[in-house]
């Protein structure tokens, strides 16, 4: 009995000193995209890169700075586009750095292992932001393997 207890302790102390990305972004859908957005707003990279699978895929605003408007394949290549991100709000000089988005009209809908969450959220000078977001069940978390967003100027 003594042993099963020192084996669960030492279990618990490995998975608490796994870096984020070994650990994925949640055990539910929901769990996933809330950790994954709050991420992105604190601009915590190693849970951010947490939540991306191996094989993500990213379609990119066309922001300023865009590294690339055709899909980018892979951990790496998303990684380098949403670093520059990042970096970008880091060196904003704001109070808060940060992008701070706050989803509205949030519709999650999952399917056997997969889920989609699709959202929009306001941006400055009267413009508001998309985002899909797909999320594949990887063992007992779930992570994101595309992202599609795109950027809309609102009428007057």
């Amino acid at each position: 009995m003594r042993r099963r207890g020192a084996l669960f302790l030492v279990a618990a102390l490995l998975v608490g000193a796994a870096p984020a990305a070994a650990l994925g972004c949640g055990a539910t859908p929901q769990a996933a995209f809330s950790r994954f957005i709050a991420a992105f707003n604190a601009l915590d990279w190693p849970t951010f890169q947490g939540c991306l699978a191996d094989s993500v895929s990213l379609f990119g605003p066309a922001n300023p700075g865009a590294l690339s408007l055709h899909r980018l394949d892979g951990r790496a290549a998303v990684e380098r586009s949403f670093r520059a991100v990042f970096d970008a709000a880091a060196a904003d000089g704001a109070e808060r750095p940060g992008p701070d988005i706050q989803p509205e009209n949030v519709l999650l809908q999952q399917f056997s292992g997969t889920a989609l969450v699709t959202f929009e959220f306001r941006r400055a000078e009267h413009s508001f932001g998309r985002r899909s977001i797909v999320f594949a069940r990887q063992g007992r978390t779930w992570r994101i393997v595309h992202i599609h967003a795109s950027n809309v100027s609102e009428s007057p």
